[in-house]
C-alpha cells in the first residue's frame, strides 16, 4: 500500500482517468512513429552512401579520404551528446510538442542543407544539424509519451514507435537499392526520399500531437532546473538506470562489426554479409512489437533483465559454433528476444522521474552516446588483440554488466500497480 501511495503521488498520470491520458488521440501515435522513421533515412549518406559522398567531394574513393568522410557521423554524435544535456534544461522551461516540433524542423533542413553542401564543411554543419533533430525528436517522443497516455498504454506506444525507426533502416536500403544504386546518387537520395518524407513527418507531428501537452512550470529559475536535475541523479534507481542503459547502448555498438565477422568467419561476400543484416530488422521490429503488449504483463524490469540475460548469455556462442546456419539461427533468435525488452527498457527509465521526465531522457540520450562511443572503442581494442572471439565478448559482458545493474540496483516504481490498479474502470 505504501508503495502505491508513492507512485501516485510522484506521477498523477497513474491515474487513468486523468484528463491529459485521455487528450493523446488516434493520430498521436502514428505521428510519432512517423516521426521516428524519418530520423535514420538522413543518416544514409554516411553509411550506404559513404563511397559516393567521399567521391563528391575528394574526386578519389582512397582510403584516407573515405576514413576522414566516415568522420561524419562522429561529430554529428558529439554534437548531439553536447545538445542532448542543453535539452535537459530547455525541456524544464519550453513546451514540449513545440521542441519536438522543432526537432521535426530540423531534419527537412539538415536534408536539404546537405543536398545543397558544396563542399564537406558544409555537409557536416548540416549533418549535425540533422543530428540535433533526431535527439530532440527522439527524447521528446518519450516525454510526451509519458505525459499523455495512460500507464497500461505506454508499453504499446513505445513497441510501436520503435518499430518506426526500425523500419527507416529497411526502407532506407531498400529504396536505395531499387532507385538509387548508383554511388553518386547520394543527392538525389536527400531530394527526392528523404525530404519529401521528412516533411510529410513534421507535417503529422504539428497536426497530430494535441496541443493540451503537459503544462511547463510557470515559474522557471535556478531551483526549478537543479531540482529537475536533483531528481534524476539523486534517485538510486534512476541514476541506476542511465548508468546500465549506457553499458547497454555500448553493447548494441557489436553491429559495426557484425556484417565483417560473418565475412571473416564465413567467407561471405560483401551483398551476403549485408542480406545477412537486413534480416535483422523485420525481426527486431517483431519482437519490439511483440515486446510492447507485454511489459504490462512481464514487467518492466523483469522483462528487460531477463530477455537481455538471455543475449549476453547466447552471444559467446557465435564465437564457437562453426555452422553458419546455426549461427543464424542463434543471431535471429536473439534479436527477437533481445527486440521484445526494448520496449520495457524504455518504459522503465521513462516511469524513473515522473516529474522531470525530458530531463530524464535528454541525460538518457546524452550518456547513450557516451555509451556508443565506448563500445566502438572497446570493440575496436579487441578486436586488435584478441580477434573476433574478443570482440563477441566484449559485448556480451557489457549487455551482462547492464543487465546486473538493472537487476540490483534499479527499481520498477510501477510494480505497484501491477495487476489490478493499471485496469481502467468498466465503461
Amino acid at each position: 500500500m505504501i508503495g502505491f501511495k508513492q507512485v501516485l503521488q510522484g506521477e498523477k498520470t497513474l491515474d487513468p482517468d486523468s484528463s491529459e491520458e485521455s487528450s493523446a488521440g488516434r493520430l498521436f501515435v502514428p505521428s510519432l512513429t512517423l516521426a521516428n522513421f524519418s530520423l535514420f533515412i538522413v543518416d544514409m549518406i554516411g553509411g550506404v552512401f559513404l563511397l559516393g559522398v567521399t567521391a563528391t567531394f575528394f574526386g578519389s574513393t582512397d582510403p584516407i579520404f573515405v576514413a576522414i568522410t566516415s568522420q561524419l557521423a562522429t561529430v554529428a554524435m558529439l554534437v548531439s551528446a553536447v545538445f542532448a544535456v542543453l535539452l535537459g534544461i530547455l525541456s524544464v522551461k519550453f513546451n514540449h510538442k513545440k521542441l519536438l516540433v522543432l526537432g521535426a524542423s530540423c531534419i527537412p533542413l539538415g536534408a536539404l542543407g546537405c543536398f545543397l553542401a558544396p563542399n564537406l564543411i558544409f555537409l557536416q554543419i548540416f549533418f549535425a544539424i540533422e543530428g540535433i533533430g533526431t535527439t530532440v525528436v527522439m527524447v521528446m517522443t518519450m516525454t510526451l509519451v509519458g505525459e499523455m497516455l495512460a500507464l497500461k498504454k505506454r508499453p504499446k506506444a513505445v513497441g510501436w514507435i520503435m518499430t518506426g525507426q526500425t523500419f527507416a533502416a529497411m526502407a532506407g536500403t531498400l529504396v536505395i537499392s531499387l532507385f538509387f544504386a548508383d554511388v553518386g546518387s547520394w543527392r538525389s537520395y536527400l531530394l527526392w526520399f528523404t525530404l519529401p518524407v521528412s516533411l510529410i513527418a513534421l507535417v503529422a507531428a504539428y497536426l497530430g500531437i494535441p496541443s493540451s501537452a503537459k503544462k511547463q512550470r510557470k515559474i522557471v529559475g535556478k531551483e526549478a532546473y537543479l531540482s529537475s536535475f536533483k531528481q534524476v541523479f539523486l534517485n538510486k534507481s534512476a541514476a541506476a538506470c542511465l548508468v546500465g542503459n549506457m553499458f547497454a547502448a555500448a553493447s548494441v555498438m557489436w553491429m559495426v562489426f557484425f556484417v565483417a565477422f560473418f565475412m571473416t568467419r564465413f567467407g561471405l561476400s560483401l551483398a551476403t554479409g549485408a542480406l545477412v543484416a537486413f534480416g535483422m530488422a523485420p525481426t527486431a521490429a517483431l519482437g519490439q512489437i511483440v515486446g510492447g503488449y507485454l511489459v504490462n504483463k512481464g514487467g518492466r524490469k523483469k522483462l528487460w533483465v531477463t530477455t537481455s540475460t538471455i543475449y549476453g548469455v547466447t552471444l559467446p556462442l557465435l564465437a564457437f559454433v562453426p555452422v553458419l546456419g546455426i549461427v543464424l539461427i542463434i543471431v535471429y533468435s536473439r534479436e527477437f528476444i533481445s527486440a521484445i525488452g526494448r520496449p520495457a527498457g524504455i518504459n522503465l527509465i521513462l516511469e524513473q522521474a515522473p516529474e522531470s521526465r525530458g530531463t530524464m531522457l535528454s541525460v538518457n540520450s546524452f550518456l547513450t552516446w557516451v555509451g556508443a562511443g565506448i563500445g566502438g572503442a572497446v570493440g575496436g581494442v579487441a578486436l586488435a588483440f584478441f580477434d573476433y572471439n574478443g570482440v563477441i565478448l566484449a559485448f556480451a559482458a557489457m549487455i551482462l554488466i547492464a543487465a546486473t545493474i538493472f537487476f540490483f540496483l534499479a527499481e520498477d516504481p510501477c510494480i505497484a500497480m501491477q495487476p489490478d490498479s493499471i485496469k481502467t474502470k468498466p465503461s
